[in-house]
């Protein structure tokens, strides 16, 4: 298996490339979309001989590198099928447009020799040369260099290197709104996740107040608009950033591999309630954690799980009996009375999944918590949990 990571580094990127790089991809989307074809749903109907024709047209009158054409008509293909499922699903409001002035940069155009890095953009003629070892947050043990992205301020460079995941214990987390609870080492740890989650609601008010000015100055509240999003975006990744690389350190110094739920697609699926609950919701971060803190431990080549996550908090992890609410956040079993926090009993719940739970250990992590022996409780008759004593939340 091969691990991922990407960094970026600053450049003075040739300008006329990347306008020229901007110009051939719109017509190359222009020449893509009239082989769009709507009988039922959409379907691209575009076949080698029309990309060789394509090609050829884009090459009149190019003088960079040849391959730049190519990685921009793979570029465009790419958007249009992503545009074509999205538009089957009922989802494409509009036609795709072109609107990133970034440049694909493929393998065939670089070479990486002693750190130095040298990119094409006039074969034998002009180069772009940057010494990686200067940017010390560039890694020094990967494997090869995947392809770059070129913007006219930076240099996104993506790295990888062959892995065998391999733990000796795992781990699961249960990400919430403000929390992400996790069972590590037999111990629950709580990290919080309050501090996003206002950087969220600041912007949302700020993105309310610019949007009264959309009708007396359209383009000053654009330009807001831009420029608080991209700040929250930044801010909350750097946020998840130092947290998901606190835990991976931890994670790695004890080779334990990480258990979390499958989540992908869980915003459009639970975005369907009222206005209030949606806006919340949507400053949810569980995707953007799990993004992180997956490839992080890919690199570092420990192991990473997704598991079915229905019913984590409302299963007993005792008795497999159905949980109720019973005060605030706490989960009352019906068939064991086991009273535990429901961010616990998920977290319990996903290591169980995932890599199996001894009763035992189980037993003295509930003990840790806070939960004591009750004598008024009933011992169930599910043999999992027979030999356990009930507990209650003391």
């Amino acid at each position: 298996m091969e691990a991922v990571k990407s960094y970026r580094v600053p450049v003075d990127a040739p300008r006329d490339l990347i306008d020229s790089y901007f110009q051939i991809k719109r017509r190359a989307l222009d020449r893509v979309l009239s082989h769009v074809r709507f009988s039922g749903k959409a379907h691209l109907e575009f076949e080698n001989g029309d990309r060789r024709a394509l090609r050829d047209e884009l090459l009149k009158g190019w003088g960079f590198s040849k391959h730049y054409v190519d990685s921009a008509i793979n570029s465009i293909i790419g958007l249009v099928k992503g545009w074509i499922t999205l538009h089957n699903k009922g989802r494409a409001e509009r036609l795709p447009t072109v609107t990133k002035r970034s440049v694909y940069i493929k393998s065939t155009l670089f070479s990486l020799r002693d750190g130095i890095l040298k990119i094409s953009v006039e074969p034998g003629k002009r180069y772009v040369t940057l010494d990686l070892k200067r940017y010390d947050w560039v890694p020094r043990d990967f494997d090869r260099i995947g392809g770059l992205t070129l913007t006219e301020r930076e240099l996104t460079i993506t790295v990888k290197r062959a892995v065998e995941p391999k733990a000796d214990r795992w781990a699961s987390f249960d990400i919430n709104l403000t929390n992400v609870t996790a069972l590590i080492d037999g111990r629950i740890e709580r990290y919080d996740l309050r501090e996003p989650y206002h950087i969220h609601r600041v912007y949302e008010i700020k993105r309310q107040r610019i949007q009264k000015l959309s009708k007396l100055k359209p383009e000053t509240s654009r330009r807001l608009s831009r420029k608080y999003s991209w700040r929250e975006i930044n801010r909350t990744k750097d946020f998840m950033q130092k947290l998901t690389t606190k835990i991976a350190r931890g994670l790695r110094e004890s080779n334990t591999g990480a258990i979390m739920e499958k989540l992908k697609g869980i915003k459009g699926r639970v975005l369907h309630g009222s206005k209030k609950r949606n806006r919340k919701l949507a400053k949810w971060n569980a995707r953007t954690f799990q993004f992180m803190l997956d490839y992080k431990l890919k690199w570092v080549g420990l192991p990473v799980k997704y598991v079915n996550a229905k019913n984590t908090s409302k299963t007993c992890p005792l008795c497999s009996g159905y949980l109720v609410a019973y005060e605030g956040r706490s989960m009352r079993c019906e068939q064991c009375r086991l009273t535990m926090d429901r961010d616990v009993v998920a977290a319990l719940n996903l290591q169980m999944r995932g890599a199996g739970f001894p009763q035992r250990a189980l037993h003295e992590i509930i003990e840790r918590e806070g939960i004591r022996m009750s004598s008024k409780d009933h011992v169930s008759q599910n043999p999992m949990c027979a030999c356990i004593p009930m507990y209650t939340r003391s």
